[in-house]
C-alpha cells in the first residue's frame, strides 16, 4: 500500500468549492492509499512539511491553490518523490496547466501514477514553478490579494481593470539568452509575464504555448497601449488565443535578465511584492520536479 502525505491548506479557495484536508484524505483512502494528513499552519510551513515527507512517503499530495502548490513543490524539488495535486484554490493556474483543473481529474492522475519531469524557475534565486510577472502583472496580484476570496478568478479580472485604468508602465532593459542566441529589448513596458506553464492570473493565457518540460520560459512583453486596446486584449488572453498585436513581443529563452531604475511590482506564482531597482535574473531549471499528470 502506497504511503501518501497530504499537505492541505485549510484556508485555500472560495469557501463553497473548498476541499478540506479531511475530505481529501478520505478520497485517497477510498482508492487504497495509506494517508497521513498534514494541515499547514502559516506561510512557508508547507515547504518544510514536504521536505520531511519526501524521504518517508511514496508521494505527496498538495490540497489548495497555487500558493500551496508553490510551497509544496519547493520542498520536493530535486527529490524522487512525486507530487500530486487536488486543486482547491481561487486561481488553480498550475492545475489547469497540467490538465488537472478539478479534484476529479487530480484524483485520476494520482491513481494512474504517471509522472512528468517538470521544469522550475528561479527569480534571483527564489523558486517558482508556474509563472513570474512584472509591472502591471505584479500590481494586479497586489490589488487582487486583499479582495474577497469568494470572488474566485473574478478577483484577478477586477484587479486587472483597476490597474489598466491607472498604470502606464516603466522603462526596463531586457536580455534573453538561450544556448545559441541572445536578444535584447529596451523601452517602456506595461506588463510582462514570464511563463513556465500556459495559465496565469486565474486563467489568463499570455503564453499559451508554454510547456512545463521544454527547458524554456515563455515571455509575453506588452508595451503601453490605450485603455481600449488593453481591455480588448483581456478577452483573447482569457480564452488562450495567441496574442497578436504590435505592442506585444513573445520570446522563448532559458535565461532572462532585466534592469530597471525604479522598484517594480512583481508576483511569484501569484504571491505579490516589490523588487528593488537594479538587475534581476530569471532562469529555468530542467526537469527537477516530478509531477503526477493525467
Amino acid at each position: 500500500m502506497k504511503q501518501v502525505a497530504v499537505i492541505a491548506n485549510p484556508t485555500a479557495g472560495t469557501g463553497l468549492g473548498r476541499l478540506s484536508g479531511d475530505v481529501a484524505a478520505s478520497l485517497l483512502q477510498e482508492r487504497g492509499f495509506d494517508v497521513f494528513l498534514h494541515p499547514t499552519e502559516g506561510p512557508g510551513y508547507a515547504t518544510e512539511l514536504a521536505r520531511t515527507a519526501a524521504s518517508g512517503s511514496d508521494l505527496v499530495v498538495a490540497v489548495g491553490g497555487d500558493g500551496t502548490l508553490h510551497e509544496v513543490a519547493e520542498g520536493l524539488v530535486g527529490t524522487d518523490c512525486p507530487l500530486g495535486l487536488l486543486p482547491s484554490g481561487s486561481g488553480n493556474d498550475f492545475a489547469m496547466g497540467i490538465g488537472c483543473p478539478d479534484v476529479a481529474s487530480g484524483l485520476e492522475a494520482i491513481v494512474a501514477g504517471k509522472t512528468m519531469a517538470c521544469d522550475t524557475g528561479r527569480l534571483d534565486g527564489r523558486f517558482f514553478v508556474n509563472s513570474v510577472g512584472f509591472l502591471a502583472s505584479g500590481l494586479v496580484s497586489l490589488r487582487a490579494a486583499p479582495l474577497w476570496r469568494w470572488l474566485g478568478r473574478k478577483r484577478y479580472l477586477i484587479a486587472s481593470l483597476g490597474t489598466l485604468f491607472s498604470y502606464r508602465g516603466q522603462d526596463v532593459q531586457w536580455r534573453f539568452t538561450d544556448s545559441s542566441w541572445e536578444s535584447e529589448l529596451a523601452g517602456r513596458f506595461l506588463m510582462v509575464e514570464i511563463c513556465n506553464g500556459p495559465s496565469t492570473g486565474g486563467g489568463f493565457r499570455f503564453a499559451p504555448e508554454a510547456a512545463f518540460d521544454d527547458g524554456l520560459l515563455d515571455g509575453c512583453l506588452i508595451r503601453p497601449v490605450s485603455l481600449w486596446a488593453g481591455l480588448k486584449l483581456l478577452g483573447p488572453a482569457s480564452r488562450g488565443e495567441l496574442l497578436n498585436h504590435e505592442a506585444i513581443s513573445l520570446i522563448k529563452a532559458s535565461r532572462i535578465t532585466f534592469t530597471t531604475s525604479q522598484p517594480v511590482g512583481y508576483h511569484l506564482d501569484g504571491e505579490a511584492g516589490m523588487l528593488p531597482a537594479g538587475e534581476h535574473i530569471i532562469e529555468v531549471e530542467r526537469g527537477n520536479l516530478n509531477i503526477l499528470v493525467p
